[in-house]
Formats: C-alpha cells, sequence, structure tokens
C-alpha cells in the first residue's frame, strides 16, 4: 500500500514537471521585474521582489522539502512500535 501510495505521488510529480512550460520568456525575469513591480504596491523594486516573487518561491520550496521528508517517512516505514 506505502509503496503504491509513493509511485503515485512520483508520476503525478513527473505528470506536473512533464506539462510544464519551460521555454524563456522574451527579454527575461529582470525586465518582468522592472515593467511588473508597481502591481506589488511596494515603493522599492528590492522589496517588491523579496515580498512578492520571492515568497512565492519560498512556499514552494517549503512544500517541496515537506513532501520529500513525508515521501521518505512512508517508504522507511513510519513510526516504529
Amino acid at each position: 500500500m506505502k509503496r503504491a501510495l509513493a509511485l503515485f505521488i512520483v508520476l503525478g510529480l513527473l505528470g506536473v514537471f512533464a506539462s510544464l512550460d519551460y521555454s524563456r520568456a522574451d527579454g527575461g525575469s529582470y525586465t518582468y521585474y522592472i515593467t511588473h513591480w508597481e502591481e506589488v504596491g511596494v515603493p522599492n523594486l528590492v522589496t517588491a521582489i523579496l515580498a512578492d516573487w520571492r515568497a512565492y518561491d519560498s512556499l514552494g520550496e517549503a512544500t517541496l522539502l515537506f513532501t520529500a521528508i513525508a515521501g521518505f517517512y512512508l517508504l522507511l516505514g513510519g513510526k516504529k512500535k
């Protein structure tokens, strides 16, 4: 059962990664930040990047770390009795 769940999670992640758009944006992220930073409502460009876009990146990294820890916990058999 645990292996089936782990396999389901791995296949689901592979499906998500395969469906992502990996093409480069015209102008790159620098151009995007310069032209859209006022949408955040923060008067400083650096603070806007840290408060808005980087917050989503940090949340994604924390979610990935939690998922990896939970997956290893399940694969190793959970709590020993």
